[in-house]
Order: C-alpha cells, then sequence, then structure tokens
C-alpha cells in the first residue's frame, strides 16, 4: 500500500470474496443471497436506462442468470470485474461490476 492508496492487486483481492459469493448465488438462482451483495445504492447500466437500487440490480442480474448455465471465474483489474457467462445455446454475455468494501457499487451490461 504506497502512499496509502490501495493497490489494483490489493483491490482485487479484497473484491475476490464477494464476486466469488456472486457467482455461487447466481448459479444457484438464489435472489437472496444475491441481494446482500449489493449495495442499496448500486447503479445499474443497462441498453434501456440507469436502474439504481437491489431490487433493479437482482431482477436483471437473474434474468441474465436465467440464460446463463456457466460462468467463467472473474476477469478482474482492481475492485472492477467482468462477470462472463455462457448459455446452453452457446450465446455469451458479460456484467460488468465494481466491488467496494464487500458489496457491489456498480454493474453495467
Amino acid at each position: 500500500m504506497a502512499g496509502g492508496h490501495l493497490s489494483d492487486a490489493d483491490r482485487a483481492q479484497a473484491s475476490l470474496p464477494a464476486l466469488t459469493a456472486v457467482i455461487e448465488a447466481v448459479g444457484a438462482h438464489d435472489a437472496g443471497a444475491l441481494a446482500d451483495l449489493y449495495r442499496d445504492d448500486v447503479v445499474w447500466l443497462a441498453p434501456d436506462g440507469v436502474h439504481t437500487g437491489v431490487d433493479a440490480a437482482v431482477a436483471r442480474h437473474m434474468e441474465i442468470a436465467a440464460r446463463a448455465s456457466s460462468w467463467d471465474p472473474p476477469q478482474q483489474h482492481g475492485a472492477r470485474a467482468a462477470l462472463r457467462w455462457t448459455g446452453d445455446d452457446g450465446s455469451r454475455g458479460a456484467i460488468v461490476v465494481e466491488v467496494r468494501r464487500g458489496m457491489i457499487i456498480f454493474a453495467a451490461v
């Protein structure tokens, strides 16, 4: 931690437990566990606009989880990560998230 600031490696390491928990929650289709990982004021950017709050984020995440048959390990850079998924039909996609203090504060598709 040079100069009192966390490095990207530190942020990645601190974020990994939350990212792993997200993948476990969506794999189990557990909306309650997923909701516990989103901060109350989370912002979700989607093609249809900006959505805020846990309920909106969980609903959108679960819509994607319903199409996903598998999730790749998180691809991280600091506290940001791409959560890539694959569907049974071969479709692929990703959710980009940012984690702070163990909770997702931002997501985009």
